[in-house]
């Protein structure tokens, strides 16, 4: 079954079509989502986006947990979902920073400012809201476009780097790098997950293209990208604004459990307040980039305030706002079988006599295959449906008659999310660790196993001259990667 079929489902739904009429009706209402069980709160947002191309901004309790709602919703709308995380290692601790995530929302908040597309996802948690942002005019100063047929020194772009606490090294192999090698400038950007190489032609922009690290082949061509700065170390200011300054006011705001993010920042605030005066003034001089947690942090009163200006749907168990619409939805947990598989067809067998349809979510074709076998096994009678992508969690929604179940949670395996965006490091040996290697070090080949790496060396390949890894195996064996 494709997953435009059930999404469609929930378009038509009578519950999602009284959601979308109470966030039209009046100014900034408050909508309570009742019964949302599993991944159907992600169906449902993901069904009310098709039908108001808003910004939507979704507050989940933790950042784990927010990991996991982004990836569901990364896997049923197929497109970019913006992570909005906290500068810092730990919560409110504003000497610790992050550097990855610093540029991840400065990313973000440039995506709001340049996007042409009109409804923008971004999920986040109470830590990453609390967290002030460079004002929109600021950004917009401090941030480089270079576009292909433009005319821009090599000299400029060198500088604007380096000022903006970009790292010059010889090859780029993780975010926040660049290098220049003659003609050639390559820069490794939070803005996507592959570095962007750039090749002038005397002052003027001849390509723009992103490339693989381990190999350095080219994957696409682009025709400009957009640079944004570190804005942590260098542009918060006491002009810094929430982030709820600084988005649309037709954004709507999903909550799962306002008090709770209340009371997070609430301490996390007093944490940093009484951080910053336990300081040292010696050390507040040595580390300019640390700021007064009254420029850097939205209190809990100012957070409460501000989120009045907004349309909030509150989903979850906890709710605080008196609501002007309460929708209940009637949907219950999958069942756990504890891979009792007679337990399943039973399942699935009562859950066809009550007219339930039985879906099974994963997005592994072999799963399928082996459920397939097992059920052939077991009873050849028992249907269900393949949908291929993964959930967090399955459910069983009464009113839209379906029964939509993880193959995780059937094979009682442990699912951990898979992000699209962002920089996840390879596997694959990197320039770095390559220059890095000293002749006897012990290196793993994905065929071969371990050998010995034995230095770089010329060879004529197809009448080419290519440098290549050489590795010494058992018996002296030789092998040119």
């Amino acid at each position: 079954m494709n997953i435009r079929d059930i999404l469609n489902q929930y378009k038509s739904d009578s519950r999602v079509a009284s959601l979308a009429e109470a966030l039209n009706k009046g100014k900034n209402p408050r909508v309570h989502l009742k019964g949302l069980i599993g991944s159907s709160d992600s169906v449902v947002a993901t069904a009310l986006y098709f039908l108001q191309h808003r910004h939507m901004i979704f507050v989940l309790p933790e950042r784990e947990e927010a990991a996991y709602f982004l990836s569901d919703l990364e896997n049923l709308l197929e497109k970019e979902i913006l992570l909005f995380p906290s500068s810092f290692r730990k919560s409110f601790e504003f000497t610790q920073v992050d550097s990855s995530n610093v540029l991840q929302r400065a990313e973000v908040l440039n995506e709001l400012n340049h996007s042409s597309e009109y409804g923008k996802i971004i999920v986040s948690y109470p830590e990453a809201i609390a967290e002030k942002v460079i004002n929109r005019a600021s950004l917009e100063k401090n941030t480089l476009e270079i576009s292909k047929g433009n005319k821009l020194s090599i000299d400029f772009i060198n500088e604007f780097l380096i000022e903006y606490d970009f790292d010059r090294v010889d090859f780029v192999y993780e975010p926040g790098q660049f290098s220049i090698r003659g003609g050639i400038v390559d820069i490794f950007s939070f803005s996507h997950d592959l570095p962007y190489r750039i090749e002038f032609f005397g002052d003027f922009i001849e390509s723009i293209r992103t490339f693989e690290i381990e190999d350095q082949l080219s994957v696409e061509q682009v025709n400009s990208i957009t640079i944004v700065p570190n804005v942590q170390s260098k542009f918060l200011t006491e002009h810094n604004i929430s982030l709820l300054d600084y988005i649309d006011p037709d954004t709507l705001i999903w909550f799962k459990d306002v008090a709770f993010t209340l009371d997070v920042v609430k301490d996390g605030y007093k944490k940093a307040v009484a951080f910053w005066k336990a300081l040292p003034t010696e050390d507040k001089q040595q580390n300019p980039q640390w700021i007064d947690p009254k420029f850097n942090f939205t209190d809990e009163k100012m957070l409460a305030d501000q989120l009045h200006d907004f349309a909030v749907v509150e989903f979850g168990k906890q709710f605080f706002y008196d609501p002007n619409e309460i929708i209940s939805f009637d949907i219950k947990p999958q069942p756990s079988f504890n891979k009792d598989f007679n337990l399943l067809i039973h399942n699935f067998k009562e859950n066809e006599k009550s007219g339930l349809e039985n879906l099974i979510f994963t997005d592994s074709a072999k799963q399928i295959e082996r459920l397939y076998s097992i059920f052939e096994d077991i009873d050849k009678t028992v249907k269900f449906k393949p949908v291929h992508l993964s959930l967090r969690e399955g459910f069983i929604d009464l009113g839209q008659k379906l029964a939509c179940y993880t193959d995780h949670q059937i094979f009682d395996r442990y699912y951990k999310y898979k992000l699209k965006k962002g920089y996840t490091r390879s596997q694959a040996i990197t320039l770095k660790e390559l220059r890095e290697l000293k002749p006897g070090d012990y290196i793993t080949h994905i065929d071969h196993g371990i050998g010995k790496y034995a230095g770089l060396e010329k060879v004529e390949v197809n009448g080419r001259s290519q440098e290549m890894i050489r590795l010494v195996y058992a018996d002296n064996d030789l092998l040119y990667v």
